[in-house]
């Protein structure tokens, strides 16, 4: 049926990526991220969505562990000791909460405000001091630390056995080999800035040939997508494309309010004429969220709903909440299903709700 796109006025925005989505009874305005498109639209983005049983935790909790040691590779000599020591900072914690309760009193008295008010009028920074190379080099340093390249090739060790368990249990190659470059002078890791402009920050030494140790890294993409939990939202929206739905992932959809809400899975149903929004979490919920998701519902004119969870919900009367609502289907601790499960009760719960 032909149409006609007439513009209302200058708020309408050519490069918005937007998308009508035109039904008899509905129509919707859809706003796309590119960067999460063209993101997710990469080869090995869509592989790594795509892995069969990617929720489950004997998959995602070996995923984490590779994630975490990865940091190692070129994480500065603090971050490092940190990370090694984290056990302690738990034991340290009640310590803090105790000397920042002793310490509240005498900050927030006005003797403290006064000499803090006197401070900041009459110091002045050197504008010298901030100039000098070598200081700034100095610091930079000893944040960055040199590369130790025995522990190094130990903590490449560990990855790649990591990686060769999910490789066994996925078929996914999740290492890639990458490069480290290093400064010959003060032996840290150089960025890609200091390698363009040929001047290491952390000795202000010319580069001229850097040194390049070899190793297996997780790629770029698969980091973005996993550390935003983007991979989550992605691998519903491939479970749904399983059973015949289009879906668009992490995008903006304008409600009848005129409110834009941000949507995590959209799907639609040509054949049904159906639309279906999706709400993935990987972490704790709130009652609120929950609540919140169920505005979006309402003023999107959804006909139905997802919310699938990682874990499960917080309390028995949210449960209660959301089962009592007809148009959402719960899913809820995927950590512990299949995914043939999954597609099994999508399957049954999706034609029962159209």
């Amino acid at each position: 049926m032909p149409y006609r796109v007439e513009e209302l006025d200058s708020s309408y925005v050519q490069e918005e990526n937007i998308v009508l989505i035109l039904g008899r009874t509905i129509i919707l305005k859809m706003i796309e991220n590119k960067q999460i498109t063209d993101l997710l639209n990469t080869e090995d983005s869509k592989k790594f969505v795509s892995i069969k049983n990617l929720c489950n935790d004997e998959i995602r909790l070996l995923i984490d562990k590779l994630m975490e040691k990865e940091v190692y590779l070129t994480a500065p000599s603090w971050l490092k000791k940190l990370m090694q020591g984290k056990d302690k900072l738990a034991q340290l914690e009640p310590i803090l909460k105790w000397l920042g309760e002793l310490m509240r009193d005498i900050t927030q008295s006005e003797f403290a405000k006064v000499i803090e008010k006197k401070l900041v009028e009459e110091s002045k920074l050197d504008e010298e001091l901030l100039k000098r190379e070598d200081l700034r080099a100095d610091l930079l340093f000893r944040v960055k630390g040199e590369i130790d390249t025995k522990q190094l090739k130990n903590y490449e060790s560990d990855l790649q056995s990591i990686a060769k368990k999910i490789k066994e249990k996925t078929g996914f190659r999740i290492l890639e080999p990458s490069t480290l470059f290093i400064c010959p002078s003060c032996k840290v890791v150089l960025s890609e800035k200091e390698i363009d402009s040929k001047k290491c920050l952390s000795c202000n030494k010319e580069i001229g040939e850097a040194e390049r140790i070899p190793i297996y890294k997780v790629g770029e993409n698969i980091k973005k997508i996993w550390y935003s939990n983007l991979w989550f939202e992605a691998h519903v929206g491939k479970l749904l494309e399983k059973l015949g739905w289009k879906t668009w992932v992490s995008v903006n959809v304008m409600g009848t309010s005129g409110v834009l809400h941000q949507i995590d899975v959209l799907a639609i149903h040509k054949a049904k004429g159906t639309v279906l929004v999706a709400e993935c979490k990987t972490g704790k919920v709130s009652r609120n969220e929950v609540f919140n998701f169920c505005t979006k519902i309402g003023d999107i004119k959804a006909h139905m709903a997802i919310l699938a969870l990682i874990n499960e919900l917080p309390d028995p009367a949210t449960r209660e909440f959301v089962r009592k609502n007809p148009a959402i289907i719960r899913l809820e601790n995927m950590k512990n299903l299949n995914e043939d499960d999954v597609l099994s009760e999508l399957r049954t719960k999706l034609e029962i709700k159209t």
